[in-house]
Parts: structure tokens; C-alpha cells; sequence
């Protein structure tokens, strides 16, 4: 019955409720309504509580004389203080509006989800929309047949000064967070925090101890357990995976499942979403297939709930930019951030694709996650626009060097095979001899991490060969000009 009723839901809350808590506890913070709305019931709050003072306490002969105010000089102050918020939010929204077009159109049109998922953002926000609904509540009390204010008068001066600095703030805090290098350190960090919370926690206490007993025990072959699919009914990118219920739904059918498609990637209607498998002898006769598409939320975008790639691509659409803009300084920021991204990754795809129920039993197999997908998301695009730039071409070079230190032993000689790459597409002479010395440097750097100088010295001879390095660099070891490590 609750499937009946879920087919009806709109497709937001049917992804919604496909999320785990950790998930929704992210989407709810990274909306621009929610806070704001908090700040919108505690005015509410704060004007009835502040009414009850005014006309319950009627402290003004007592204790604030002082702040009194008749009712004709009350309301013309709120009428006042009304137009003076509501202009300031007008003029701030507007230009943060054109900033962020400018911006967007200068770097990636997803900069507007960062920033408005910013929390100094929503606050703001919320701030701006506390002060103005306060006062908009408080001008709608206001009794002629009271002739004295006290209350009314000092918290609207209060509110109408928190507008102004909050305003001094908000124009602080987009000025910073709208250079390049906190654009793209915001983006990282947003994807770091989805790694980390909805594929790392979320999966960790369904991952395999033994994968390789799990592998031969579970796995099917085609000889001896028939295979099934599950396919797609409708068009569009998988944006949720609710792993939990996928694992407890395969239990109580006794079976096993194995995704066909990642986190992100595009399906048509008639393709397999996922394959299944009988592993006990209680597997029930019929299998409700509608309740594990269900599981599987596709949407008409891509997100970065539980997709890995789609944050490096955020920061590859700000290198290419940059390229494009002829902007050095913010390419090299954006790789320092792509390859801290990277490490992260790096981290989450050496655990293992199987996932088990509590007795250890298979129930669910990811597609594998390899790091070479997601090193070559970042440089594989990038290495087509820099090879007649030698500037950027080091840069590029440099920012594998530091990557490769940071990873583990056997992703080394990936960024090794990169570096390769980049440094054969390079189709330019070098216009200065420090320029020379940083390509030649950073490939042996590059080498040394991988162990592997004799492929480093055919490389050197190629490009002496072709004019790229002068025959000077084939003994640089022994001249003392490399860096090592």
C-alpha cells in the first residue's frame, strides 16, 4: 500500500525521502527558504511577545520613560523604518542578483547553488527577512487608542540598526566569498562534506570484511544461477541511492543485487537499472520489482548528494575558464583544490563494491569506483587547452607532483601516466630556461614517485629530440639541477 501511495508523490519529495537522515539533514541546510523561515517565525515570536510587554507590562511611566513615544511619532517611525529595510533588502538582493550573473557567466552558472547554499548567505538572508517581517507585524499592532509606546519604539530602532550592519556584513561576505579562490574552496569543501557523510558513514557498516570471501561465496556465475534484471521505466540521471533500503528489501527477498550504473550517470527507459540473483532457497517466487526502482531516485539534473565526479567537475568548468580568460593565478588555485578533492576521493574508492547485510551475506554490488575516472575528470579536459601554454603546462605539472605525494603508493603511477600525457601534448618551445628547468624538474619528480626513471630518461631524449629541452638537461642529475623530494 505505502508503494501505491509513493507513485503519487511529486518527484522533490519522492528524492526526499529516497535520502538518509545525514542526506536530508544536508538538503534542508543547503536550502535558501529554510532558514530564513526560522527567522520569519521568530519575529513572529518576538512581535507577539513584545506586544504582550507593551500593552500587558506597560513598563514606559516606570522604567524607560525616557524611550517613550507618542502614537503619531510610533507609526510614523515604522512607516519609516518599514521603507528604509524594505529598500536596503530591494537594493541588496538586486545587485547580489547581478553580481552573481557576472559571476556565473565569468566561472560556472553552479556558483549561484554554492553561494546561496553559503550559511553567512542564508543568515543574512534570514536576518534581512527577520528584521523587516518584526517590524511589518509590530506596524499592524499599533493602537491609536494607546497614546504611549515604549516598547515598539526601542525594539524597531534595534531591528532597523541590526538591518543596516547585517547589510555591512552581507556586502563583506559576498565580496570575499566571489574571488576566485573562495569559489573554488567552497566548492571543495561542499563535496568533501558529500563524501565524507553519504558515501563514507552511510556505507561503512554495510561494507564487506572479507571481499574476497564474499566475492567467491555470493557472486553468480553464469552456469549455475540464472541472472535477472530490473529495467529503467523512465529517462534521466541517478541522482539517489537509498543503499540501506536496497539491503533490507534483498533480504527479505533472498537475494542479491548488483547496480548497473553509478551515482550520476544518464539512463534510458529499457535499460537494466540493476541485476539480480537468488542466494538462499527462501527467495520468494515473485519479486516486486517497482519497490527497488523506487529505491533508485532519477532526476533531470545532476547532484552532488552521492555523486563523486560531479564536484570535480564543478572545479574543471572554473580551470577551463580561467584558461579562457587568460587568468593564471585562479587556474592554479582551482587544481591546488581539484587535487585536494582528489586525495578525498582517493580515500573513498580503495574500499570495497560489496555490501552486506548483518550476517555478512552479499546483498548489494556497486559499479567499482576507480581513481583513474575521477584523475582523469580533472586533467583529462584540461591537458587539450594548455598544451600550447608553457606557463600553464608547468602549473599543471606542479599540481600532479603535490598530488602524487599525498597518494597512496599504487595510485603514483597513475599521475606518473598524466604527467606523460600532458608533457607529450605540449606543443611549444620553452621562451625561457626556468621554464625548462620547472618542466624537466617536475618530471622527475613525477618519476621518482613512481619509481620509474628509465620510462623518465626516454622521455627526456624525446624531447631533446624533438627541440623541446636542450641537450643540456640529458645530465642534469649529475649537474645538480633537478629537485628532489
Amino acid at each position: 500500500m505505502q508503494y501505491f501511495f509513493y507513485r503519487f508523490l511529486p518527484d522533490p519529495v519522492k528524492g526526499f525521502l529516497n535520502m538518509s537522515s545525514r542526506q536530508r539533514w544536508h538538503e534542508i541546510r543547503a536550502s535558501l527558504w529554510v532558514l530564513p523561515l526560522i527567522y520569519i517565525s521568530i519575529a513572529v515570536l518576538l512581535a507577539i511577545v513584545s506586544s504582550w510587554a507593551e500593552f500587558g507590562l506597560r513598563p514606559g511611566w516606570a522604567l524607560l520613560a525616557t524611550f517613550t513615544t507618542e502614537y503619531e511619532l510610533t507609526q510614523s517611525m515604522y512607516n519609516t523604518m518599514l521603507a528604509g529595510v524594505l529598500t536596503l533588502n530591494a537594493f541588496t538582493f538586486n545587485s547580489m542578483l547581478m553580481i552573481l550573473t557576472n559571476v556565473s557567466n565569468q566561472f560556472t552558472p553552479r556558483v549561484l547553488i554554492n553561494f546561496i547554499s553559503n550559511r553567512r548567505t542564508q543568515h543574512a538572508i534570514g536576518i534581512f527577512n527577520f528584521c523587516f517581517f518584526y517590524l511589518l507585524i509590530v506596524f499592524f499592532f499599533l493602537d491609536s487608542s494607546m497614546n504611549h509606546y515604549t516598547i515598539f519604539p526601542i525594539i524597531g530602532i534595534v531591528m532597523t540598526g541590526a538591518s543596516v550592519v547585517n547589510f555591512i556584513f552581507f556586502i563583506n561576505h559576498a565580496t570575499k566569498w566571489m574571488q576566485a579562490p573562495s569559489i573554488a574552496n567552497d566548492m571543495k569543501r561542499q563535496s568533501e562534506t558529500q563524501i565524507l557523510n553519504t558515501l563514507h558513514y552511510d556505507l561503512e557498516e554495510y561494507r564487506a570484511k572479507d571481499p574476497g570471501e564474499v566475492k567467491s561465496s555470493y557472486l553468480p556465475t553464469y552456469n549455475e544461477k540464472k541472472i535477472q534484471s530490473i529495467t529503467c521505466e523512465t529517462t534521466g540521471y541517478i541522482q539517489i541511492i537509498d543503499f540501506g533500503k536496497l539491503i533490507q528489501e534483498a533480504k527479505n527477498d533472498g537475494i542479491a543485487l548488483q547496480l548497473s550504473s553509478r551515482v550520476g550517470e544518464f539512463i534510458l527507459p529499457g535499460r537494466p537499472l540493476l541485476y539480480y540473483w537468488s542466494i538462499n532457497e527462501n527467495t520468494r517466487a515473485e519479486i516486486d520489482e517497482q519497490k527497488y526502482r523506487q529505491l533508485l531516485f532519477l532526476g533531470d539534473r545532476k547532484t552532488e548528494i552521492q555523486d563523486l565526479g560531479f564536484g570535480m567537475h564543478k572545479l574543471e568548468d572554473i580551470a577551463i575558464k580561467a584558461i579562457g580568460n587568460d587568468n593564471p593565478g585562479t587556474f592554479q588555485e582551482t587544481l591546488h583544490q581539484m587535487i585536494d578533492l582528489l586525495v578525498s576521493i582517493a580515500k573513498v574508492t580503495s574500499f570495497t563494491s560489496y555490501l552486506t547485510d548483518e550476517e555478512e551475506v552479499l546483498r548489494v554490488v556497486m559499479k567499482e569506483e576507480k581513481f583513474s575516472n575521477y584523475l582523469y575528470a580533472a586533467f583529462g579536459h584540461i591537458s587539450v587547452y594548455i598544451k600550447n601554454d608553457p606557463v600553464l603546462t608547468n602549473l599543471t605539472l606542479e599540481a600532479l607532483v603535490l598530488l602524487t605525494r599525498a597518494l597512496p603508493k599504487k595510485e603514483k603511477s597513475l599521475c606518473w601516466e598524466y604527467g606523460q600525457v600532458i608533457a607529450q601534448s605540449f606543443a611549444e618551445r620553452f621562451s625561457y630556461e626556468f621554464e625548462q628547468l620547472s618542466f624537466y624538474t617536475h618530471l622527475e619528480n613525477l618519476s621518482i614517485e613512481a619509481r620509474d626513471p628509465d620510462t623518465f630518461q626516454r622521455l627526456i631524449e624525446e624531447f631533446i629530440e624533438k627541440g623541446l629541452l636542450e641537450k643540456s638537461y640529458r645530465n642534469s642529475n649529475e649537474a645538480g639541477m633537478s629537485i628532489h623530494p
